[in-house]
Protein backbone atom coordinates (compact mmCIF):
# COMPACT_ATOMS: atom_id res chain seq x y z
CA UNK A 1 0.00 0.00 0.00
CA UNK A 2 2.63 2.40 0.80
CA UNK A 3 3.71 1.65 -3.13
CA UNK A 4 0.31 2.83 -4.13
CA UNK A 5 1.15 6.22 -2.33
CA UNK A 6 4.15 6.44 -3.47
CA UNK A 7 2.87 6.07 -7.09
CA UNK A 8 0.68 8.87 -6.20
CA UNK A 9 3.41 11.07 -5.22
CA UNK A 10 5.81 10.35 -8.26
CA UNK A 11 2.46 10.75 -10.42
CA UNK A 12 1.22 14.29 -8.69
CA UNK A 13 5.27 15.74 -9.16
CA UNK A 14 4.65 17.66 -12.32
CA UNK A 15 1.67 18.87 -10.97
CA UNK A 16 2.94 20.12 -7.74
CA UNK A 17 5.54 21.69 -9.54
CA UNK A 18 2.94 24.00 -11.44
CA UNK A 19 1.13 24.45 -8.43
CA UNK A 20 3.98 25.24 -6.03
CA UNK A 21 5.55 27.85 -8.94
CA UNK A 22 1.71 29.61 -8.63
CA UNK A 23 1.83 29.29 -5.22
CA UNK A 24 5.14 30.92 -5.21
CA UNK A 25 3.84 33.78 -7.42
CA UNK A 26 0.43 34.44 -4.89
CA UNK A 27 3.15 34.15 -2.20
CA UNK A 28 5.32 37.29 -3.24
CA UNK A 29 2.16 39.68 -4.30
CA UNK A 30 0.46 38.75 -0.71
CA UNK A 31 3.73 39.92 1.14
CA UNK A 32 3.76 43.00 -0.99
CA UNK A 33 0.31 43.70 -0.09
CA UNK A 34 -1.09 43.39 -3.56
CA UNK A 35 -2.88 40.33 -2.75
CA UNK A 36 -4.44 40.07 0.83
CA UNK A 37 -3.16 36.89 2.45
CA UNK A 38 -6.43 35.00 2.68
CA UNK A 39 -6.59 35.11 -1.37
CA UNK A 40 -3.65 33.32 -1.33
CA UNK A 41 -4.79 30.75 1.28
CA UNK A 42 -7.78 29.71 -0.83
CA UNK A 43 -5.67 28.54 -3.79
CA UNK A 44 -4.10 26.13 -1.06
CA UNK A 45 -7.42 24.88 -0.74
CA UNK A 46 -8.71 24.61 -4.13
CA UNK A 47 -4.82 23.32 -4.91
CA UNK A 48 -5.74 20.40 -1.74
CA UNK A 49 -9.06 19.50 -3.53
CA UNK A 50 -7.41 19.59 -7.70
CA UNK A 51 -4.45 17.63 -7.17
CA UNK A 52 -6.27 14.00 -5.59
CA UNK A 53 -9.12 15.16 -8.81
CA UNK A 54 -6.64 14.94 -11.68
CA UNK A 55 -4.40 11.50 -10.45
CA UNK A 56 -8.22 10.00 -11.12
CA UNK A 57 -8.19 11.15 -14.67
CA UNK A 58 -4.66 9.85 -14.88
CA UNK A 59 -4.96 6.67 -13.76
CA UNK A 60 -8.39 6.47 -16.06
CA UNK A 61 -6.36 7.27 -19.06
CA UNK A 62 -3.79 4.49 -17.79
CA UNK A 63 -6.40 2.25 -16.98
CA UNK A 64 -4.43 1.72 -13.83
CA UNK A 65 -7.17 0.65 -11.74
CA UNK A 66 -7.84 -2.90 -13.52
CA UNK A 67 -3.85 -3.13 -12.69
CA UNK A 68 -4.05 -2.28 -9.17
CA UNK A 69 -7.08 -4.30 -8.41
CA UNK A 70 -4.69 -7.36 -9.02
CA UNK A 71 -2.10 -6.21 -6.05
CA UNK A 72 -1.60 -7.50 -2.98
CA UNK A 73 -3.13 -4.80 -1.11
CA UNK A 74 -6.33 -5.30 -3.73
CA UNK A 75 -9.05 -3.06 -4.28
CA UNK A 76 -8.95 -1.59 -0.23
CA UNK A 77 -5.54 -0.43 -0.62
CA UNK A 78 -6.51 1.39 -3.66
CA UNK A 79 -8.25 3.62 -1.95
CA UNK A 80 -6.31 3.78 1.45
CA UNK A 81 -3.90 5.21 -0.79
CA UNK A 82 -5.58 7.53 -2.28
CA UNK A 83 -6.99 9.09 1.14
CA UNK A 84 -3.20 8.89 2.32
CA UNK A 85 -2.40 11.52 -0.52
CA UNK A 86 -5.13 13.21 -0.05
CA UNK A 87 -4.60 13.63 4.56
CA UNK A 88 -0.64 14.45 3.12
CA UNK A 89 -1.93 17.09 0.18
CA UNK A 90 -3.99 18.61 3.17
CA UNK A 91 -1.26 19.14 5.58
CA UNK A 92 1.59 20.34 2.91
CA UNK A 93 -0.92 22.85 2.12
CA UNK A 94 -1.44 23.78 6.05
CA UNK A 95 2.50 23.81 6.26
CA UNK A 96 2.27 25.82 3.53
CA UNK A 97 0.32 28.31 4.71
CA UNK A 98 1.72 28.81 8.49
CA UNK A 99 5.15 29.54 7.10
CA UNK A 100 3.80 32.45 5.01
CA UNK A 101 1.65 33.16 7.41
CA UNK A 102 4.86 33.50 9.91
CA UNK A 103 6.56 35.43 7.45
CA UNK A 104 3.67 38.18 6.84
CA UNK A 105 3.53 38.73 10.77
CA UNK A 106 7.52 38.83 10.79
CA UNK A 107 8.12 41.24 8.02
CA UNK A 108 4.82 43.47 7.43
CA UNK A 109 3.52 43.57 11.12
CA UNK A 110 0.30 41.29 9.68
CA UNK A 111 -0.71 44.55 8.35
CA UNK A 112 -3.45 45.54 11.26
CA UNK A 113 -4.02 41.33 11.63
CA UNK A 114 -3.71 39.57 14.72
CA UNK A 115 -1.51 36.52 14.72
CA UNK A 116 -4.05 34.48 15.43
CA UNK A 117 -6.12 35.62 13.19
CA UNK A 118 -3.38 34.76 10.80
CA UNK A 119 -3.29 31.46 11.70
CA UNK A 120 -6.51 30.43 11.88
CA UNK A 121 -6.95 31.58 8.52
CA UNK A 122 -4.11 29.10 7.64
CA UNK A 123 -5.82 26.26 9.36
CA UNK A 124 -9.15 27.13 7.83
CA UNK A 125 -7.77 25.83 4.12
CA UNK A 126 -6.95 22.42 5.53
CA UNK A 127 -10.57 22.47 6.90
CA UNK A 128 -12.16 22.81 3.31
CA UNK A 129 -9.62 20.77 1.71
CA UNK A 130 -10.85 17.79 3.73
CA UNK A 131 -13.94 18.38 3.72
CA UNK A 132 -14.02 18.85 -0.07
CA UNK A 133 -12.23 15.45 0.00
CA UNK A 134 -14.84 13.83 1.82
CA UNK A 135 -17.10 14.65 -0.46
CA UNK A 136 -15.66 14.03 -3.55
CA UNK A 137 -13.96 11.29 -3.34
CA UNK A 138 -16.29 8.34 -3.23
CA UNK A 139 -18.09 10.14 -6.02
CA UNK A 140 -14.51 9.70 -7.81
CA UNK A 141 -14.71 6.04 -7.51
CA UNK A 142 -18.23 6.38 -8.28
CA UNK A 143 -18.35 7.89 -11.53
CA UNK A 144 -14.90 8.88 -12.58
CA UNK A 145 -13.00 12.29 -13.43
CA UNK A 146 -15.05 12.81 -15.68
CA UNK A 147 -18.39 13.60 -14.20
CA UNK A 148 -16.67 14.13 -10.70
CA UNK A 149 -15.40 17.43 -12.31
CA UNK A 150 -19.12 18.69 -12.43
CA UNK A 151 -19.43 18.14 -8.96
CA UNK A 152 -15.95 19.62 -8.34
CA UNK A 153 -17.22 22.75 -9.42
CA UNK A 154 -20.13 22.97 -8.28
CA UNK A 155 -18.51 22.19 -4.83
CA UNK A 156 -16.08 24.66 -5.19
CA UNK A 157 -19.14 27.46 -5.95
CA UNK A 158 -21.21 26.31 -2.90
CA UNK A 159 -18.04 26.06 -1.00
CA UNK A 160 -16.13 29.35 -1.82
CA UNK A 161 -19.44 30.87 -0.95
CA UNK A 162 -20.32 29.74 2.52
CA UNK A 163 -16.42 30.74 3.04
CA UNK A 164 -16.36 34.38 2.04
CA UNK A 165 -20.10 34.50 2.80
CA UNK A 166 -18.97 33.50 6.40
CA UNK A 167 -16.24 35.91 7.01
CA UNK A 168 -17.73 38.58 5.13
CA UNK A 169 -20.82 38.01 7.82
CA UNK A 170 -18.85 37.83 10.75
CA UNK A 171 -16.32 40.51 9.46
CA UNK A 172 -19.86 43.36 9.28
CA UNK A 173 -20.63 42.33 12.69
CA UNK A 174 -17.29 43.04 14.02
CA UNK A 175 -16.43 39.69 15.19
CA UNK A 176 -12.70 38.76 14.88
CA UNK A 177 -11.30 35.05 13.52
CA UNK A 178 -9.47 35.26 17.63
CA UNK A 179 -13.05 35.62 19.38
CA UNK A 180 -14.24 32.22 17.74
CA UNK A 181 -10.39 30.36 18.43
CA UNK A 182 -11.27 27.28 19.97
CA UNK A 183 -14.00 26.53 16.82
CA UNK A 184 -11.60 27.62 14.56
CA UNK A 185 -9.16 25.57 15.57
CA UNK A 186 -11.53 22.18 15.91
CA UNK A 187 -12.37 22.53 12.22
CA UNK A 188 -8.78 20.71 10.44
CA UNK A 189 -9.62 17.94 13.34
CA UNK A 190 -13.32 17.53 12.24
CA UNK A 191 -12.14 17.41 8.39
CA UNK A 192 -10.41 14.74 9.22
CA UNK A 193 -12.57 12.73 10.73
CA UNK A 194 -15.42 13.24 8.27
CA UNK A 195 -12.32 11.00 5.86
CA UNK A 196 -13.28 8.44 8.08
CA UNK A 197 -16.52 7.85 7.05
CA UNK A 198 -16.30 8.94 3.51
CA UNK A 199 -13.36 6.48 3.39
CA UNK A 200 -15.59 3.58 4.02
CA UNK A 201 -17.97 4.91 1.20
CA UNK A 202 -15.63 4.98 -1.28
CA UNK A 203 -14.30 1.96 -0.29
CA UNK A 204 -17.82 0.15 -0.20
CA UNK A 205 -18.40 1.98 -4.12
CA UNK A 206 -14.81 0.24 -5.25
CA UNK A 207 -15.24 -2.89 -4.15
CA UNK A 208 -18.79 -3.42 -6.28
CA UNK A 209 -17.22 -1.10 -9.04
CA UNK A 210 -16.76 -3.43 -12.20
CA UNK A 211 -13.30 -2.33 -13.53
Amino acid sequence: MTGLVKKDLYLSVSMLKSYVLVAAVFAALTLTGIYDISFFVTYLSVMCIMIPVNLFAYDEQARWDKYAAALPSGRAGVVKARYLFAILICLGSLLFALLLQLIVALFTGARGQSRTDLLLSGLLPTAYGCFMNAVLLPLLFKFGSQKGRIYLLLALGVGVGVIFGGLTGLKEMGISLSELTLPLFVLPVVGLLTLIPSYFISRRIFFHKDL
